[in-house]
């Protein structure tokens, strides 16, 4: 059975964890879209570890790990992953990476910092939209090209070329230098020589041989480039669409699509969010919940759940599971409300508006929820839950006509009610 793993809301819903629970008993785990810019916090037998671009099955023995053509990758950031994870567990994860991703390179940073281009949107900074935009200009390097030396570095010539003649009186960018940079590019890149090629054509293979396959999403639905909230998204396709072109996988293929829901929401970076909030309930949704950004390490903005928005990209999204995290951090608190619909002057919206200008004048029409003040980390069975809790994540499934999959009550991979699965 293959099952993809997709964040519902703007990123951040505690996908790391869901997709270690499931990578114990995958064949193979496949990264599909996104580079360094996501980071997915995971406990590994008691070492908790922000991984950006290898996937959770590193952590499992025999458990083959695909990055896939839909990522844009850093060298520098996945050998220095690569290394962490081989100190820990005491030997090399299992990896195959696509020859069709594409490389973000040292240049790619610096086009965010020259043009400004990720100051107003508040990207990551990382050089992902201009990788994948050379992706899309047909002038990027791919990791294929690794394999061969001298068309690389004929390649990042005529890229350098071009950077030059646009930007003529940056030093950064007269200073590079193909040849010191192919050979930098090689020797990071020297662990995974051996392990580039045709990745659609192994995932299809495990595909038909039945294994077990895990599809991990990087950041969530309303990131998505085509269906989020542009121009505040990422550059590559974050839903279940997006999965079949980053892999290589065709759409006959049956795959369960099992959707991430923080049980408030979050937003890291600039763009509108109805539901956000201010003052001491979200100061304390931030500290209780560690709302940090794993890879900025910046401070989450903080709100109630939004349904309206959820609504939206379950739709998206095919969903057949859910998968609520973060359910603790409501405990205690002396009110939960989340949002049904919308207000927009005289008019009440239940539709996710798609633009942004439409969006900011939404103003959410909230409904109150009973809340719980017990403690629910030991909770391991729906009905061990706080009848106000239990309630809450009902409520959710009801709307959004998702089953529900899991519930995370507590950071920890046994902190899990476990729904129609076995979890050890």
């Amino acid at each position: 059975m293959s099952t993809a793993i997709l964040g519902m809301q703007w990123g951040d819903e505690g996908k790391g964890k869901i997709t270690h629970l499931l990578a114990k008993k995958a064949e193979m785990v496949v990264r599909f879209n996104g580079g360094p810019n996501a980071g997915h916090t995971v406990i590994d037998r008691g070492v908790k570890f922000g991984t950006h671009q290898i996937p959770a099955g590193a952590f499992y023995p025999g458990v083959q790990c695909i990055l896939a053509s839909g990522m844009v990758i850093d060298m520098s950031v996945l050998r220095a992953e690569y290394e962490t994870l081989t100190g820990h567990l005491g030997q090399s994860p299992q990896m195959f990476i696509s020859e069709n991703a594409h490389l973000i390179l040292p240049y790619h940073p610096m086009l965010e910092e020259l043009e400004g281009s990720g100051a107003h949107i508040g990207t990551t900074r990382r050089g992902i939209g201009p990788a994948y935009r050379d992706k899309a200009a047909r002038v990027g390097i791919r990791v294929g090209d690794l394999r061969h030396p001298s068309k690389l570095r004929d390649r990042l010539n005529q890229r350098i070329d071009l950077l030059r003649q646009t930007w003529p009186k940056a030093s950064e960018i007269t200073a590079l230098s193909a040849d010191r940079l192919a050979g930098d590019l090689l020797n990071i890149a020297q662990p995974f020589l051996e392990s580039i090629g045709d990745a659609a054509s192994v995932i299809r293979t495990a595909l038909r041989q039945d294994q077990r396959v895990l599809f991990e999403g990087a950041q969530g639905a309303l990131l998505d480039l085509d269906f989020g909230t542009y121009p505040y998204v990422t550059s590559s396709s974050t839903t279940f669409a997006g999965l079949s072109n980053a892999t290589g996988v065709t759409a006959t293929e049956t795959i369960d699509s099992i959707g991430v829901v923080k049980a408030y929401t979050t937003r890291v970076g600039e763009g509108h969010f109805p539901t956000e909030l201010s003052g001491k309930i979200e100061n304390r949704l931030r500290e209780r919940g560690g709302e940090f950004g794993v890879t900025t390490g910046r401070p989450r903005r903080c709100g109630w759940l939004d349904l309206v928005a959820l609504k939206h990209a379950a739709t998206l999204n095919r969903l057949t599971g859910l998968a609520i995290t973060k359910l603790d951090v409501l405990s205690g608190m002396e009110e939960i409300k989340v949002c049904r619909a919308y207000r927009i002057g005289e008019r009440k919206i239940v539709r996710f508006p798609l633009g942004e200008e439409e969006l900011a004048h939404c103003e959410p029409i909230y409904e109150t929820l009973a809340c719980w003040k017990e403690e629910i980390q030991t909770a391991r069975t729906l009905d061990a839950l706080p009848s106000a809790a239990h309630n809450y994540v009902d409520h959710i499934s009801q709307v959004l006509e998702v089953p529900l999959t899991m519930v995370s009550v507590g950071p920890a991979p046994e902190e899990t009610i476990a729904i129609g699965f076995d979890r050890s």
